[in-house]
């Protein structure tokens, strides 16, 4: 009996405790949303955490990331398959790191180039970064149209379903 309640009490203060901390800063409403969205796009750090201003500079973040020799195995694998190896890797790290769901000055800065998505702005990254460095030219704007157009495939897939 006593260890019961011990185990009901100790899970209480875990649910209380996540209910504060993930109720607090967490937007609500369009307002609380584009209020919070309007901070982060200015900050240079979020959580301790350096946020690119452009892409050379997510570019350069990323390679300095990286451990050693994973960037030579990188250049030499076909770009659409490392890229999409790396997207649960690398590619996670930067979509909640660099706060691409909340707003940061990468995520602000690749919507105005048309990304919209956090998957779609981590694979770009990571696409552009891998023609970079083969001495590609980066086609951003095809890249990015074709980034759209798979994100419109997949939505047309779920409300067809």
């Amino acid at each position: 009996m006593l260890k019961s309640s011990f185990t009901i009490l100790i899970l209480s203060f875990f649910f209380m405790l996540a209910q504060y901390v993930f109720g607090q800063g967490i937007p609500n409403t369009k307002e609380a949303y584009d209020s919070l969205y309007n901070i982060n796009i200015r900050l240079v750090k979020i959580n301790g955490v350096y946020i690119p201003r452009d892409l050379d500079d997510a570019h350069r973040r990323i390679e300095k990331l990286s451990p050693s020799g994973s960037i030579e195995r990188f250049i030499g694998e076909e770009e659409e398959l490392v890229c999409k190896k790396l997207h649960f890797g690398i590619g996670r790290w930067m979509i909640l790191n660099w706060n691409f769901y909340e707003g940061s000055r990468i995520s602000h800065y690749l919507k105005e180039k048309g990304l919209l998505h956090p998957d779609d702005m981590a694979q770009f990254l990571l696409r552009t970064l891998h023609r970079k460095l083969n001495n590609h030219s980066l086609n951003e704007e095809e890249l990015i149209l074709e980034l759209a157009n798979l994100r419109l495939k997949e939505i047309e897939e779920i409300y067809k379903n």
